[in-house]
């Protein structure tokens, strides 16, 4: 084979190899323009909202848009009409950081879709998730802010909740959570702020708190505690505001006589 016909091989085959690679290229970048652009488009018809981040956009994002190289930092669909649906088309905006869906009609099956996003605040609160959903949400270690108020969340969903060692503030209004509870949230380390709001939370509960020590605020309204809850209260070191509104067994005498030996903690009280 002469050099000219081996030089005409070697360039047909390069080429081949190049236009392989280019329309493979190509084919991703499609795929990828296609997820986001239908992850907004859905959140649109939701009537959701997306905060941008609020960095200087790069070249990419000025040429073609926010929806394709930019960076989605919160969605939220509280006023909007989120379901399943939606959220496997939210599973495509992997930098998402912050999800609001409260009031959506979702499950534990669709909150398994977007199990992989690096979330960090998630607003579930009134939504059809169960004790199942414990095992999703025990994958997304970056959470530090989870609300479950007003679901059907019980003792079995904090028994099989994981730890979360971002985990600050949880929300457990109007839930099924007892006093039994509460001792399986002592493996969240930075646990900070409880809100366990019309729960049958009890005085033996709070004294399972007493290993959350990073714990700086607990909501104890409309539960079973009494005057009792004073002494564990006593050993949470670094609690500065208490909420025991509306607790009929909760006397004044005891707020204020707690009040004057913890200068330092505000307790929110009247009684039912």
């Amino acid at each position: 084979m002469s050099p000219k016909k081996r030089w005409l091989q070697i360039s047909l085959r390069l080429f081949f190899v190049l236009f392989t690679c280019v329309s493979i290229v190509v084919a991703l970048f499609s795929h990828y323009a296609h997820q986001r652009w239908a992850a907004f488009a859905a959140i649109r018809q939701a009537a959701g909202n997306v905060e941008m981040g609020i960095s200087e956009p790069s070249r990419l994002e000025k040429w073609f848009g926010a929806e394709l190289f930019g960076t989605a930092n919160k969605v939220d669909l509280r006023h909007g009409k989120a379901d399943n649906a939606l959220l496997a088309h939210l599973a495509a905006l992997k930098e998402l950081r912050r999800l609001d869906l409260s009031n959506a009609d979702i499950d534990d099956e669709g909150l398994r879709l977007i199990v992989h996003l690096p979330l960090r605040e998630l607003w579930l609160q009134e939504t059809k998730i169960t004790d199942a959903s414990a095992a999703t949400l025990s994958k997304i270690k970056s959470l530090d802010f989870v609300q479950l108020n007003a679901t059907t969340v019980s003792d079995a969903f904090l028994e099989r909740l994981e730890s979360l060692p971002e985990l600050e503030d949880l929300g457990l209004r109007g839930t099924r959570v007892t006093g039994a509870g509460m001792k399986y949230l002592a493996r969240h380390p930075r646990l900070e702020k409880l809100d366990v709001y019309s729960t049958e939370v009890d005085d033996l509960g709070v004294a399972q708190l007493v290993d959350c020590q990073s714990l700086i605020d607990v909501g104890l309204s409309m539960t079973k505690v009494t005057d009792a809850v004073f002494q564990h209260l006593d050993r949470l070191p670094n609690l500065t505001e208490a909420d025991l509104n509306a607790n009929a067994l909760v006397t004044t005498e005891a707020v204020l006589r707690f009040e004057k030996s913890h200068a330092k903690c505000d307790i929110e009280w009247y009684r039912k």
